[in-house]
């Protein structure tokens, strides 16, 4: 994946070598039956819509991670939540906001995450 230098250009690239949908500009959601679990303070997102947990389809997240994630409403441009972020953890916002951008383009391709739609 690559950082952009200005916000506005920050576009991620999937493993394929494709460029993301996902910019600061973008809305994006939680996707439906994927929730974040906390168990030994470690944080995982589990998709819950079968009656069985598949391991491999876990997901491990770090704190900032995970307060991403409990952020996501479909109502906020990914580049609010890089604001809120740099705010909760004291970075520079133009990185968070890059680094916001990177994490919802991973979630977005393992199909955690959706587009949300109006701006």
């Amino acid at each position: 994946m690559m950082r952009a230098e200005n916000t506005m250009d920050a576009v991620a690239v999937s493993s394929d070598g494709s460029a993301c949908c996902i910019s600061p500009i973008t809305k994006v959601r939680r996707q439906v039956g994927v929730v974040l679990c906390h168990v030994n303070e470690k944080h995982m997102l589990v998709p819950a819509m079968t009656n069985k947990v598949d391991l491999d389809s876990l997901f491990l997240l770090n704190e900032t991670g995970a307060f991403i994630w409990e952020q996501l409403n479909g109502y906020r441009h990914v580049e609010e939540l890089g604001k809120a972020m740099a705010k909760a953890f004291g970075i520079e916002c133009d990185a968070a906001t890059q680094d916001v951008v990177l994490f919802l383009s991973s979630l977005h391709e393992h199909r955690l995450v959706e587009l949300a739609g109006g701006w």
